[in-house]
């Protein structure tokens, strides 16, 4: 290779586009053998691809060429997405700042080289070939890795490569962007992008306009001034917390009627920062918040096991509740933490169509809180049986509700069991309830609909704020 410094490095590349890109590089023959790759990431295997060894030119020892394409998917979690024509690759990072600021004196690569750029910055020249991904057909692209590491150098990654493993590593996370996080949260609650009316932003390109615009006049995220939306800006979890809660629809004024009273601590009862700590935001820990955010937006996700957990959308119980004189906001506040609390905890696997079995927190028949589960009641035979004992016995539910932990007839227990089985088919419902000294005041209510085939989940719609009079 060219470091002659540095005699029998191998070295590995970077697949070009796998789009219909002009491919610019010259073309070496499709005969060349396929090796083995690990692609780690701080010690945990991200990817295997297979690479190819050949000589670079004017060198006397062969090295390791790799497909780029695979590194775009390792650096985009961490908020550094790629561009790539063909000839020149530009990363463009989290920050507009890197550790080594020198730029290329000549920003014309030689012939057969191309361009790699940070943020726009020309930094490396690197030779480049074209051959198929030996994982199909497609003609890519290929770049030495040891241009490669001098790169990543720069943003503070480390990388080594023994022939098999190219391991990378960093010391410090990487903050993503506020524009990264805007666009994500949009496309992961399918806000609409709004491409409508003039950009006014001198930092937002015209392509993420449109997510911005959305985002903004929503009042989901806000510009640092008239002119300068602060795309480049690390962002704090409290931000995205904040955006959340205004999707929901809670304004700050009800935020003492809500679970945790405030923004942060309400966040954290609802699992958006489920994984995560407050703080600058990592792209780790964005990808993490946008996981919870996918949860939320479809209520629930899928365990290890194959069953379904709940993720209970949240209200504003200010709405819900301030009409009622015998609901204060520190009654619901408390009533609707407690509620979500138990609510998340509800797992429930498909049966066969129309029938499921729901897992739900074992209560006391004196606990303050309520846990109701079943079918609607039919005379002809309510479809609600109940378990508590792991499902060695079952019991029919004669109550309206089915399943009550208040009840005894229904599968109240004097004595708290760590969990209840209950099995219903058709139209479902769960709801979580504070007991109240006149009333018991439903803070959660899930309503599984029949409208669902085979072995698919059904619909899941969330409501609350009924209260039902027990006295």
């Amino acid at each position: 290779m060219r470091k002659n410094a540095i005699p029998l490095f191998v070295a590995a590349t970077l697949l070009g586009s796998l789009s219909a890109s002009p491919v610019l590089a010259a073309t070496v023959s499709s005969a060349s053998k396929a090796y083995p790759t690990r692609i780690e990431w701080n010690g945990k295997v991200l990817m295997s691809p297979q690479h190819m060894v050949r000589r670079e030119s004017g060198a006397t020892q062969p090295t390791s060429w790799l497909p780029i394409w695979y590194l775009f998917q390792v650096l985009k979690p961490l908020g550094i997405e790629s561009s790539w024509n063909g000839k020149n690759w530009n990363l463009t990072m989290p920050t507009q700042e890197v550790q080594d600021g020198t730029s290329l004196k000549n920003s014309s690569p030689p012939s057969g080289d191309i361009r790699i750029e940070l943020n726009g910055r020309p930094v490396e020249f690197a030779p480049c070939v074209v051959h198929r991904d030996f994982s199909g057909q497609v003609m890519t692209s290929y770049v030495p890795i040891w241009y490669l590491m001098q790169v990543l150098d720069r943003i503070g990654i480390t990388s080594t490569w023994d022939g098999t493993t190219w391991s990378m590593t960093t010391l410090q996370a990487v903050p993503v962007t506020k524009m990264q996080v805007v666009k994500d949260f949009a496309q992961t609650l399918h806000i609409a992008p709004d491409p409508s009316g003039v950009n006014p932003f001198d930092d937002v390109p015209s392509a993420d306009w449109p997510y911005v615009h959305a985002a903004w006049t929503k009042g989901y995220f806000l510009p640092d001034s008239p002119t300068h939306f602060g795309a480049f800006d690390k962002i704090p979890l409290k931000t995205v917390d904040h955006a959340y809660q205004a999707y929901v629809g809670i304004p700050d004024g009800d935020l003492s009627w809500n679970a945790g009273g405030n923004t942060v601590a309400w966040a954290n009862t609802v699992q958006l920062n489920l994984g995560v700590t407050q703080g600058t935001m990592t792209s780790t820990e964005e990808t993490q918040v946008m996981s919870n955010l996918a949860d939320l937006y479809q209520g629930y996700s899928k365990t290890s096991d194959g069953s379904y957990r709940v993720w209970f959308q949240p209200y504003d119980a200010k709405v819900a509740f301030a009409h009622n004189p015998n609901v204060t906001a520190e009654v619901a506040s408390a009533g609707q933490e407690n509620s979500i609390r138990l609510a998340d905890q509800i797992t429930f696997s498909v049966q066969s169509r129309g029938r499921l079995t729901f897992v739900v927190p074992g209560l006391s028949d004196t606990d303050a809180m309520e846990i109701t589960a079943g079918s609607l009641f039919n005379k002809s035979g309510n479809h609600t049986e109940f378990s508590v004992n792991g499902g060695r016995t079952w019991t029919v539910a004669n109550g309206f509700d089915g399943y009550d932990s208040r009840d005894p007839s229904n599968g109240g227990v004097k004595l708290a069991v760590k969990q209840i089985l209950v099995r219903t088919e058709g139209h479902a419902e769960l709801g979580v309830s504070k007991i109240m000294s006149n009333r018991d005041t439903t803070f959660v209510q899930l309503d599984f609909s029949t409208s669902f085939g085979g072995m698919q989940i059904p619909v899941i719609k969330d409501s609350s704020g009924q209260p039902v009079w027990n006295g």
